[in-house]
């Protein structure tokens, strides 16, 4: 994993658009399903209106993510940058409402910085658009193979690994 999230930063494009159309092919997948289930289920209007919405969003998504691969990587970067500030804005409520217990400073501090580095990436947008999912991907393949060899080396001693 270590070794792949190294590759990812070497090409942090070509990660991102095969990112983008994964998410893309599993968007009409998941649409089309939803559109079968209109016509299977017996859970009545409500659910078959319901099953007919999503799936035409899902299957409409999709297709614009798997045809227009560069945009459907901007509009992916965009929600990934607002998801990244409204959850730095989430832990920084709760290490609030956790005040006074130990480590909700930290937890506020990690808040603070997530909602930081957000509206720094905003600043870049839609220039980091191209790159930003292929490093996210690398940083992610990097911790967790850091993880997986911790965890190894504390099987192999016999020694606890807190995690």
């Amino acid at each position: 994993m270590i070794i792949g999230g190294l590759g990812a930063f070497i090409a942090p494009f070509m990660v991102s658009l095969v990112v983008e159309v994964i998410v893309g092919a599993f968007f009409a997948i998941g649409g089309v399903v939803m559109l079968i289930q209109v016509f299977t289920t017996n859970d009545g209007w409500n659910a078959r209106v319901t099953y007919l919405i999503l799936g035409l969003f899902n299957t409409v998504a999709g297709v614009m993510l798997l045809f227009r691969p560069l945009e459907g990587l901007m509009a992916l970067t965009l929600v990934m940058i607002v998801a990244v500030f409204v959850s730095g804005l989430i832990r920084i409520a709760v290490g609030v409402m956790a005040r006074p217990e130990p480590g909700s400073g930290w937890v506020i501090f990690g808040g603070g910085l997530s909602v930081l580095v957000s509206l720094y990436l905003m600043t870049l947008y839609p220039e980091v658009s191209v790159v930003l999912v292929g490093v996210m991907v690398g940083v992610s393949l990097i911790g967790e193979g850091a993880g997986y060899i911790r965890l190894a080396y504390g099987l192999k001693n016999n020694v606890s690994v807190a995690i």
